[in-house]
């Protein structure tokens, strides 16, 4: 298990710093799950501290599994790194970037989300089209864990499945490119692109071990000083707890911390 964040915080004083990247996931980190894609927000006073954080560093980044513009809608900090889709597509310096092949699927993994919401009757299932890839949500299910079995055996008996990538995680079933490209090599990306020698990265999902173990191989091998933070939920697999260095235990303790950094 990671250690306390609160329990360390002495250590990291040096996250304060202009200089250091303050890179967070959306969805379960600044802001509650909610029952619905369209329902979760990011509140007025975590995003009154994130608009100061982003006047106090050069470096501020939103990595979520939404797409780019839903990111930016839903938090609404000016001037800031925003990147969707789990690191296809981005925002940087104002401007607009996707990751060109990835588009070349998104045909087939619109048309394997239109077979799966023909075939799958079951009450609170959402189909999420968020263009470069797609999701199905089953939080709202009676009973999650079968609507989750039934979601990936629908999936194995459409052909066209096969030619992309499907992964899982908190009550959601993603549709993607089958390419190697995730929240890990965008935090890379991000750290390079503006030579920062101190980061933290914060998420809560299964997506964002690749951030965790990314970021942790560069403090590692000496090129960024790093921090790593879970928020920590019971639907997170153990096995992705370990891969961060320190936890917190709500959105609130996040908004906690980032108060810290400004003091």
């Amino acid at each position: 298990m990671p250690e306390y964040l609160f329990d360390s915080l002495h250590d990291m004083e040096y996250l304060k710093e202009p200089e250091a990247a303050i890179i967070t996931d959306v969805d379960g980190t600044i802001s509650e799950i909610a029952p619905t894609p369209e329902s979760a927000s990011v509140d007025d006073e975590m995003r009154k501290v994130l608009v100061e954080l982003s006047r106090r560093h050069r470096v501020l980044a939103f990595i979520s599994g939404r797409s780019v513009a839903d990111a930016l809608r839903m938090v609404g900090v000016p001037d800031a790194i925003y990147v969707g889709n789990h690191g296809l597509e981005y925002i940087m310096d104002g401007e607009y970037h996707s990751f060109g092949e990835a588009e070349r699927y998104t045909p087939i993994i619109k048309r394997c989300l239109m077979e799966l919401r023909d075939e799958i009757p079951e009450k609170g299932v959402i189909f999420e089209d968020k263009g470069i890839c797609s999701a199905v949500h089953y939080r709202q299910c009676r009973d999650p864990e079968a609507a989750r079995e039934m979601i990936l055996e629908t999936l194995k008996n459409i052909p066209e499945s096969r030619r992309i990538r499907v992964d899982t995680g908190r009550m959601i079933v993603e549709l993607k490119p089958p390419i190697e490209y995730n929240k890990g090599v965008i935090v890379r990306e991000i750290i390079e692109r503006y030579g920062v020698s101190s980061a933290v990265y914060l998420g809560d999902d299964v997506t964002d071990a690749n951030a965790f173990r990314e970021l942790r191989r560069m403090e590692a091998s000496g090129e960024v000083r790093a921090a790593t933070i879970i928020v920590l939920s019971k639907e997170i697999p153990d096995d992705i707890k370990s891969t961060a260095e320190f936890f917190v235990c709500s959105v609130d303790e996040v908004l906690k911390f980032f108060k810290w950094l400004l003091e």
